[in-house]
């Protein structure tokens, strides 16, 4: 690998390290605010919020801020394999739960005459359903075609790069 290389982004790293690590120890206390009040004191604001779905929501921010540590430094062929991985899946998931929460309140809305009840089971059902076309595109990603690191020259320099 060069080690010219004209850019450098050690500060730019350092900076974004430390707010995606201020972003994850928030995530970490709403996780356990949750944790209390939803699941252990069972305040109705927070169950009425379905709190199983909160934590669903909490630990993929955790898992997607967590994923920008997979960028830093020179690229390893593991950080390559991962990158899909750590950044796709809890973005999918976190958008899967907020759906299937607004399905439910649809479905509530939708005959508000009858008195409707829908689990948690089965939202979590339907969040699976959700979830399986994004885990099988990244499972077909990493057998086909795995993201590794190769040396590429750009700008007329060697330089490690992620590539599939």
């Amino acid at each position: 690998e060069s080690y010219d290389c004209s850019s450098n982004y050690t500060i730019l790293f350092i900076v974004f390290g430390i707010i995606t690590g201020l972003l994850i120890c928030i995530s970490l206390i709403l996780l356990i605010f949750v944790c209390i009040f939803g699941c252990i004191l069972k305040y109705r604001r927070v169950r009425v919020a379905s709190p199983f779905f909160l934590i669903v929501i909490l630990l993929s921010m955790i898992v997607g801020y967590s994923s920008i540590y997979a960028w830093f430094g020179k690229p390893h062929p593991v950080a390559c394999a991962f990158q899909p991985w750590l950044l796709g899946l809890p973005v999918i998931s976190m958008i899967a739960a907020l759906t299937v929460k607004n399905f439910r309140i649809w479905r509530i809305f939708k005959f508000p005459m009858e008195k409707l009840r829908i689990s948690d089971l089965e939202l979590l059902v339907l969040w699976s359903i959700v979830m399986i076309p994004g885990i099988l595109i990244v499972i077909l990603w990493t057998i086909i075609s795995t993201p590794t690191a190769k040396m590429e020259e750009r700008d007329g320099e060697d330089h490690y790069v992620c590539t599939t």
